[in-house]
């Protein structure tokens, strides 16, 4: 990503704002935006027959827009720290997918859901599809999904989960 030829992966948000604003009184402005590659779907062997797919079944080709970010360089990651706080031990308030029991390899955390009415919706920061990279400071880098959830299970009052945001998700 650039501006007339300046890169923008190393400037924080309002920097490359900044930038645009600058190059706006040039004649001619030249961006360059991050391309990136969409799988194409595999065509079938002669043999097979299409499969049709009504309005009511789960469509398996479908996958949350934030999946095609996972590629992106980690220079362009963009991580924030989100502390919850709750004043009971009720729920957090969102759910995770992930760890080496989810596919039996090393699968970062996400978060897949927030709950209505919990500390997760009202602060309003965490989104689905963030990265969960660590708790309290503590990495989840080849952490299990059996011990990460008890783990935020057992944080009382307040628990700060450092989280990589995608392009288009604002923390």
């Amino acid at each position: 990503m650039n501006i007339n030829g300046i890169d923008l992966t190393n400037l924080s948000h309002s920097e490359a704002v900044a930038m645009l604003k600058a190059s706006a009184a040039s004649s001619v402005v030249s961006l360059k935006a991050l391309e990136v590659q969409i799988a194409e779907e595999q065509p079938q062997a002669n043999d097979e027959q299409p499969s049709t797919i009504s309005e009511n079944e789960y469509d398996a080709s479908w996958s949350p827009s934030w999946v095609m970010w996972l590629g992106l360089p980690s220079c362009l990651h963009s991580y924030h720290d989100v502390v919850l706080r709750r004043s009971n031990l009720a729920s957090w308030g969102f759910s995770i997918v992930g760890g080496y029991e989810e596919n039996h390899t090393n699968q970062p955390f996400f978060i897949k859901t927030i709950v209505i009415g919990t500390p997760a919706y009202f602060d309003g920061r965490l989104k689905c599809g963030d990265m969960i990279v660590a708790v309290n400071g503590l990495s989840t880098m080849g952490m299990s999904h059996s011990a990460l959830v008890p783990m935020l299970k057992e944080q009382r009052n307040k628990v700060t989960l450092t989280v990589i945001c995608w392009p288009g998700s604002l923390v």
